[in-house]
């Protein structure tokens, strides 16, 4: 996946509440949730073309050529598997 899909995906998510899942390959589904206090905050592409996700409580930078799904439940209750975007 290339960081402008993953960036266009994640973007509307900022803000919102609920978990989000990626499934990377050669390491299987990493998730993180997005409660009241941990919201995405920003995702922004750097120069050497990692994705840096930022939350309330901290961030993560992210490879995107390794991932090969994204999913997010839209309410961290919910116990449906949620949409993949």
């Amino acid at each position: 996946m290339t960081g402008e899909t993953m960036r266009d995906l994640l973007d509307p998510l900022i803000g919102k509440r609920g978990s989000i899942f990626m499934v990377v390959s050669r390491t299987g589904p990493i998730g993180f949730a997005t409660g009241e206090n941990k919201k995405l905050t920003a995702v922004e592409i750097r120069p050497d073309g990692l994705l840096r996700l930022e939350r309330e409580s901290g961030w993560a930078v992210i490879d995107p050529s390794d991932v090969m799904a994204v999913v997010w439940n839209g309410d961290d209750t919910e116990s449906s598997p949620g949409q993949f975007l």
